[in-house]
């Protein structure tokens, strides 16, 4: 019997931001100065907790960002101004994106050109699926010479819903001409978890430095990084 007809699946589905790239630090650092220009902190656990990877992260991170000018302030938040309103505040973060969205900041993360090498060599095909624009999804893949690896790239673009909606997952799926459940995502936040899990997958979840005090235990297995991971051989039926 041979290597490709013992494996459990016939794709692997990458997420981009955290998984493949690391602008989840990036992200972190906007955010931070975005609070210390009003003389206030984010701390890490929170951001966390809060803000990184959920799809109504950024209108929290600005509900948090007036609660503590208010409480520093000692006034209601509703008093402080329009400087301090959604827009306003989303305006501001999109400018301290381009300060810190730069290749100088955004980095390929440890061991991600050797697992997409080992996956592609052992049979497998491979897709991307992301709820970031296209813009930014393959401006990042062509940056770091990995787009080549994907026989499907699907981005927050090409669906009418967004992680933890599975449409993406279900999408990248479907252009691979794959069952979701001959398919393993690689994930990095729980609203991406929740997203292939909804679609059918098994999830191995590869938690970011600033992730990893949350709870991944939706996900099928939990990996420190993708250094060294080998993931024909964790999932090869015996």
């Amino acid at each position: 019997m041979t290597a490709r007809s013992r494996l459990r699946f016939e794709a692997v589905v990458f997420d981009l931001d955290g998984t493949l790239i690391d602008s989840v630090h990036p992200d972190f650092l906007a955010c931070t100065a975005l609070f210390e220009e009003r003389g206030a902190c984010l701390p890490r656990d929170v951001w966390a907790r809060e803000v990184c990877g959920r799809p109504e992260g950024y209108p929290r991170l600005f509900e948090l960002l007036r609660h503590d000018v208010a409480a520093a302030a000692r006034t209601p938040a509703a008093s402080l101004g329009p400087g301090l309103t959604d827009e306003r505040l989303r305006q501001r973060l999109e400018e301290l994106w381009e300060v810190f969205m730069t290749p100088a900041h955004v980095r390929l993360l440890p061991g991600v050109p050797r697992v997409l090498e080992r996956a592609a060599d052992a049979g497998l095909r491979l897709a991307l699926a992301s709820s970031s624009h296209g813009a930014w999804v393959h401006r990042w893949l062509r940056h770091f010479g990995i787009a080549h690896h994907f026989g499907a790239v699907v981005t927050g673009d090409d669906v009418v819903r967004r992680k933890p909606a599975p449409d993406a997952y279900l999408q990248a799926a479907s252009a691979l001409g794959r069952a979701p459940a001959r398919c393993l995502a690689v994930e990095d936040s729980l609203t991406g978890i929740a997203a292939a899990r909804a679609a059918g997958m098994t999830v191995v979840a590869v938690p970011t430095p600033l992730t990893r005090g949350l709870p991944h235990g939706a996900a099928d297995l939990v990996l420190p990084d993708l250094r060294d991971a080998d993931l024909v051989a964790l999932f090869t039926t015996p």
